[in-house]
């Protein structure tokens, strides 16, 4: 296990939100949230390092977005299998305080949290002017070394009413590699406000020159989810899987067969069960072709601990413990395929105090 991001290292008191990408050539990309204290709204960074020896050692860290005061939120990335561009979405969230809120403490996202509460997310409102969310999209096409200044894509992907709070991710996206829309990017993505909690796709059919939303998962009985990633399967269809909110302790998961359009209706996953908490998920290939879908993500329904990576052999119906990544404290994790059939898993460990790369020898994989 390797250390990539620590506390109070390169300037930061802490690190959170990985994004884990392998790209075309094989250099592994580790983007995060670089913070000054261990809050969603503090002054966040979007940040990067690079490893070009499958995750052995990583380079310094890149600064990709600064925003100064206002907190730069939930990094989520795709590469172009063709012109192997770089596509970067993240939040930017307006600088708050609390005088600004009725309050703050019910902002909190943990009952027991010691750090500030996340009031930013209390003081958005819908739209696209005034004190909004809004989302931007940087590009690489030089295998992340420089980038594209941020670009404003607020009305691609947020609804124009009633959604305050909203986010891509974090994680990655995807690009389709069968069926009808072979080619389209998928961003996963949710929308708030708080007790409101809904999924959905945003997608590309032009390279990420612009982009669409599709419609929300359906649920039923209130039943809500946010923090999603997606995954294609054997047909071309795309199945999520998504972090249960004020729910009861199990991923939420559904099915897309229209490139993420419109989605089936919101089920339990019956084996993954969670403390609230992001998870990951993609698609492992053999020889080229699908095999099975890789899930990682903390198992215990009250503490964010034992990461496991789980798979599943028909398409998500079903998921079987393959190893434990880590015992103690696990946080937000973001896994990818790497050479060899190896997974390469990066997560928060210990209380937040690192962001931690471990490499899952193929000999995991059934």
């Amino acid at each position: 296990m390797v250390d990539v991001y620590a506390s109070n290292i390169d300037g930061y008191g802490n690190y959170r939100i990985p994004a884990l990408l392998k790209l075309c050539n094989g250099t592994l990309l580790a983007f995060c949230e670089a913070r000054q204290f261990l809050s969603d709204h503090a002054q966040n960074k979007i940040v990067l390092k690079r490893s070009f020896d499958n995750g052995e050692s990583w380079g310094e860290m890149q600064i990709i977005a600064d925003a100064g005061t206002d907190a730069l939120n939930n990094p989520l990335v795709v590469q172009d299998q063709d012109t192997f561009d770089i596509l970067l979405m993240y939040q930017k969230y307006p600088n708050t305080t609390t005088s600004e809120i009725d309050n703050p403490n019910q902002w909190k996202s943990h009952a027991t949290q010691n750090f500030p509460a996340n009031i930013h997310e209390g003081a958005v409102v819908d739209g696209y002017e005034g004190k909004v969310c809004r989302t931007y999209m940087q590009r690489s096409v030089d295998n992340g070394v420089s980038w594209s200044e941020p670009e404003n894509i607020t009305n691609q992907v947020k609804r124009p009413l009633k959604v305050t709070s909203y986010a891509g991710g974090p994680g990655v996206g995807i690009e389709l590699k069968n069926g009808k829309n072979k080619g389209r990017f998928i961003m996963p993505f949710s929308q708030g406000p708080w007790g409101e909690m809904k999924v959905y796709a945003v997608f590309s059919d032009d390279k990420g020159k612009s982009w669409q939303y599709g419609e929300v998962a359906p649920t039923e009985n209130n039943v809500q989810a946010n923090e999603v990633q997606m995954a294609e399967i054997a047909d071309g269809s795309i199945i999520l899987n998504a972090r249960s909110f004020n729910g009861n302790k199990l991923r939420k998961t559904a099915y897309s067969e229209d490139g993420g359009m419109s989605w089936s209706q919101l089920r339990d996953a019956k084996d993954l069960l969670e403390p609230e908490c992001q998870g990951s998920m993609i698609s492992f290939y053999k020889n080229y072709s699908f095999h099975s879908l890789i899930y990682c993500g903390p198992s215990d329904e009250k503490y964010r601990k034992n990461g496991i990576l789980w798979q599943s052999t028909n398409n998500g119906l079903s998921w079987q413990k393959l190893i434990l990544v880590y015992n103690e404290f696990f946080g937000y994790s973001s896994i990818q395929q790497l050479e060899n059939q190896s997974i390469g898993v990066l997560f928060e460990r210990d209380d937040y105090a690192k962001i931690s790369f471990k490499l899952i020898s193929n000999n995991t994989i059934q």
